[in-house]
């Protein structure tokens, strides 16, 4: 059964290294996400020096310069640090809803199974979905997640 899984994974990876659609969704993908983050980081400085305009009200030049920048480092730090915090804490669920749900061999077949189909079948599911299929991927994961947590819950 390893010596499948094993064959199994490497001739998806090596097609999925071959697949011009799904390198380029991959590319994508992960271009997408620094955008967004770098996106947010910006939001983020900019709410920072949005409160840290109370520090010109401050006579004293050298004051407000030290307000300014610990006001600036405070809220860009609690926001960059919640939004870590809120991602470890999503990562740490998931994490504990597979162990506890899908934790088998059956959840490695689906995994490899469902990479395997995207993979070899990504220009046919271009042409019907105009989705990204890593994305795509991640949703299928999802969806299979929340079927076993159903099944899970519905047999005990």
């Amino acid at each position: 059964l390893f010596l499948l899984a094993w064959y199994s994974l490497t001739t998806t990876l090596f097609q999925a290294v071959q697949s011009d659609v799904f390198l380029s969704d991959c590319k994508s993908f992960f271009h997408d996400a620094a955008s967004f983050i770098q996106t947010f980081i910006g939001w983020t400085i900019d709410a920072g020096q949005s409160v840290a305009q109370i520090s010109t009200k401050i006579p004293n030049e050298i004051i407000a310069g030290i307000i300014y920048w610990l006001l600036m480092i405070l809220v860009v730090g609690i926001c960059v640090a919640g939004t870590g915090i809120l991602a470890i804490l999503i990562e740490i669920k998931v994490i504990e809803l597979y162990k506890k749900n899908c934790w088998d061999v059956i959840t490695l077949l689906m995994i490899l199974t469902s990479a395997a189909v995207i993979i070899y079948f990504g220009e046919v599911i271009k042409k019907a979905l105009s989705i990204n299929l890593l994305f795509f991927w991640l949703i299928l994961q999802g969806i299979y997640l929340t079927i076993r947590r159903y099944i899970s819950q519905d047999t005990d």
